[in-house]
């Protein structure tokens, strides 16, 4: 009895030790297949990010746009932010997003629609228009500058490639109302106008004084975007762009305005994207608008360094005008851009109105 327990017994330990290696082995060979899955994904991801940084450098450099004929001036601009980082009054709501309504002698532009990032009704654009007194009857032109949920109303938004100023898409009750975009985008009830190409806007073309830049692309950490900036000739004085991002980036934006306008560029407000040392947005450990939306990609963010060479390069132009948003600009390096331009300077901060042109002495 005893030797046939013992010979049970000694017949199972091989069978487990069997099992055992049989479970190491399928271990082995599992981390193994995602190991290789990785590398493998690891490089065709940045194999795709050096194909679109150079396909970015390839069609900026092989588009030759001509100089846009006259497009007229304004005698004053007014550019009112709606909502940004910062803020003029306790009563005005701020996120990392920015919305500006643009007032011309003929046309009031709404430029971009933050991105809702508390998911409120009404949202925080809505609420800030309301307190304003900005209706949208009154609005001429819906000038969205890129596809980023800071900008198109949120993410959902985003990836349906529209924009919506609240939790929910409204039509907007001017019939005329035109929308300009940079590329495949759409809104219900309204027929985009895309601008790929620079293009003045408005009716009357050719005597608003409003422009388009045209798109200009870029590959970021986070995919291939497109933008494109507003410029306003401003009578006696020159051009002002306002840019949202500055995705372009700011060099490509400056050699862009030489190349279709022989007016001196008085003034650049908005976005720059300059989130040196850090952005405002995280998830996790990740520094979202630094590491995965500037520079050369994600092992390469936008260096102090380079935005001082950016920031050198803007200096050469002389603006009367500057304002550096702080939805994608550091704290720190608006305080060097503060301290660079001087009095040209100005603090964009919702409520606060930047007033260019005739009615800027009044």
């Amino acid at each position: 009895m005893e030797t046939a327990v013992a010979t049970a017994a000694g017949a199972s330990a091989p069978a487990c030790e069997f099992h055992g290696d049989n479970l190491k082995r399928r271990l082995v060979t599992i981390l193994s297949l995602l190991l290789i899955l990785l590398l493998v994904s690891g490089g065709w991801y940045l194999h795709t990010q050096q194909q679109g940084r150079e396909r970015a450098v390839r069609l900026f450099a092989q588009f030759k746009p001509a100089p846009l004929p006259d497009i007229g001036s304004t005698r004053s601009l007014r550019i009112l932010p709606l909502l940004e980082y910062r803020s003029a009054r306790p009563d005005l709501l701020t996120e990392v997003g920015i919305s500006y309504l643009v007032e011309t002698d003929s046309q009031r532009i709404l430029y971009d629609v933050g991105q809702n990032s508390r998911g409120i009704r009404p949202s925080a654009l809505e609420r800030n228009m309301a307190t304003l007194g900005v209706e949208l009857e009154s609005i001429d032109t819906v000038f969205i500058s890129h596809n980023h949920l800071d900008h198109v109303g949120g993410l959902n938004w985003q990836n349906n490639n529209t924009f919506s100023l609240g939790a929910e898409q409204k039509p907007f009750p001017n019939p005329r109302t035109q929308l300009i975009v940079p590329g495949s985008m759409s809104y219900p009830g309204m027929t985009p106008i895309t601008a790929e190409q620079p293009m003045a806007i408005g009716p009357g073309i050719g005597s608003t004084g409003l422009a388009s830049t045209g798109s200009i692309g870029r590959q970021l950490a986070i995919g291939w975007i497109e933008e494109h900036s507003l410029v306003v000739m401003v009578e006696g004085l020159g051009g002002v762009i306002i840019v949202a991002c500055g995705h372009q980036p700011v060099p490509n934006l400056l050699k862009r305005y030489d190349d279709l306008f022989e007016a001196p560029l008085y003034g650049i407000i908005g976005g720059l994207h300059f989130p040196v040392p850090e952005g405002r947005i995280r998830l996790g450990p990740v520094d979202v608008q630094r590491q995965l939306a500037s520079g050369e990609g994600l092992l390469s963010p936008l260096s102090a360094a380079e935005v001082d060479r950016q920031l050198a390069m803007l200096q050469q132009y002389q603006p009367r005008v500057i304002g550096v948003s702080p939805h994608d600009s550091s704290d720190e390096v608006i305080a060097r851009a503060e301290q660079l331009f001087g009095s040209a300077y100005r603090h964009i901060r919702v409520g606060e109105a930047i007033v260019i042109g005739e009615s800027a002495a009044q």
